[in-house]
């Protein structure tokens, strides 16, 4: 299972998000217009299952937080992430994604039915959609800084002259 999709489901307002396979940068604007569309009106909860995902690179790990931040910000509690696999859960815990999620293996219900997000038109990587997902991680966790900070500041100046 070396390919990526992204399903979800809406029951009782509560927003489960399956990611599986390699979930890397090149889906990133897909998910990014995703979480948008879901924040139009928000959920009660989010679910996010992880036990399906192969690898997580930072791009997705930092839509992830930006998803948690948001419901956070609306909810004042943390959202759901569902992951057993070992290499994933470790990833997790090394970036801090505990300050952003409730990190379980497994939850009462999940719908039976995941619908594939929409694809769009144009779903080449963003510059800036880049930047906001490793800020984010940064600022989840000061661990990040280190880590990102050099990407963070080379996607800046890429953002800076594209808008010259």
């Amino acid at each position: 299972m070396s390919e990526f999709n992204i399903q979800s489901a809406t029951e009782d307002g509560v927003c489960h998000i399956r990611l599986t396979g390699r979930v890397t940068f090149t889906m990133s604007q897909r998910f990014d217009a995703f979480i948008e569309d879901v924040f139009r009106k928000p959920p009660s909860d989010i679910i996010i299952d992880l036990r399906k995902t192969e690898y997580m690179d930072s791009t997705a790990l930092g839509l992830l937080a930006k998803t948690a931040r948001r419901f956070i910000a609306h909810h004042h509690r943390k959202p759901t992430l569902l992951s057993t696999q070992e290499d994933i859960n470790i990833l997790l815990e090394s970036m801090g994604f505990d300050a952003a999620f409730d990190i379980r293996s497994s939850v009462g219900s999940v719908p039976f039915y995941l619908e594939d997000i929409p694809l769009l038109e144009k779903s080449v990587p963003m510059p800036e959609t880049l930047l906001e997902a490793h800020e984010t991680l940064m600022d989840l966790d000061r661990r990040n800084v280190d880590r990102f900070s050099t990407t963070v500041d080379t996607l800046r100046e890429t953002v800076a002259r594209k808008s010259s």
